[in-house]
């Protein structure tokens, strides 16, 4: 489980984005679409993004256990729990703080490898961050990389949104932002709209095309 916070620390990163590496005990804090915060040594400043990949690797260990019979629980809780398994976390950037104020636009430069990264918990911080709906550009901006940004968005908006204490208008919010900035990119646009409306029954409709 995460102390105070911590999920990992930095494997590697470029401005774009960053590569978190955990424990797998880790994992129980965190979730697709979680917004983390790379924390260097200066409390002042971070880079914040959002998780949408969760990577788990095999090793010989796990490979031996996988094609034996039934292996014993206690042998599967020591494989996750005392070994160092390889899993890893990828971050899409979106924003970052400064100085105590937050931006929401790609970073002056990257974090360095073993900062730590915290997961954002605080409704106060989360709200700080999220109340300005800038940082959703950089979202919209990798639709053609292989991050799945449509799902990526939903599974933001509604940790975010419980989070944030079911603040449906900020949900809302969100949707009349994402109609705009997709009004002209329907194959995004529709999608997403009934992805959130299944997700947040009662919240939106997805837009007619005529």
């Amino acid at each position: 489980m995460a102390t105070n916070g911590i999920i990992g620390r930095v494997l590697r990163a470029s401005t774009q984005g960053y590569a978190v590496g955990c424990r797998v005990n880790q994992l129980e804090a965190v979730a697709f679409g979680s917004l983390v915060k790379a924390c260097p040594i200066n409390a002042h400043e971070g880079v914040y993004g959002l998780i949408y990949d969760i990577h788990i690797d095999d090793d010989p260990l796990a490979r031996r256990l996988v094609l034996g019979e039934n292996p014993a629980p206690e042998v599967i809780q020591d494989q996750r729990e005392n070994r160092l398994l390889p899993v890893e976390m990828s971050v899409l950037t979106v924003g970052y703080a400064q100085n105590g104020r937050i931006y929401h636009r790609l970073p002056p430069r990257p974090p360095l490898n073993l900062d730590p990264v915290q997961l954002c918990t605080d409704p106060k911080e989360i709200s700080r961050f999220t109340n300005h709906l800038g940082y959703l550009r950089l979202i919209l901006q990798n639709q053609s990389s292989n991050i799945p940004i449509i799902q990526l968005l939903v599974g933001h908006v509604v940790s975010t949104w419980e989070l944030r204490g079911q603040d449906t208008p900020w949900a809302l919010g969100i949707i009349q932002e994402l109609t705009e900035l997709l009004r002209s990119n329907y194959d995004i646009l529709i999608p997403a709209m009934e992805a959130l409306s299944d997700a947040l029954p009662g919240l939106t409709e997805a837009p007619d095309r005529s």
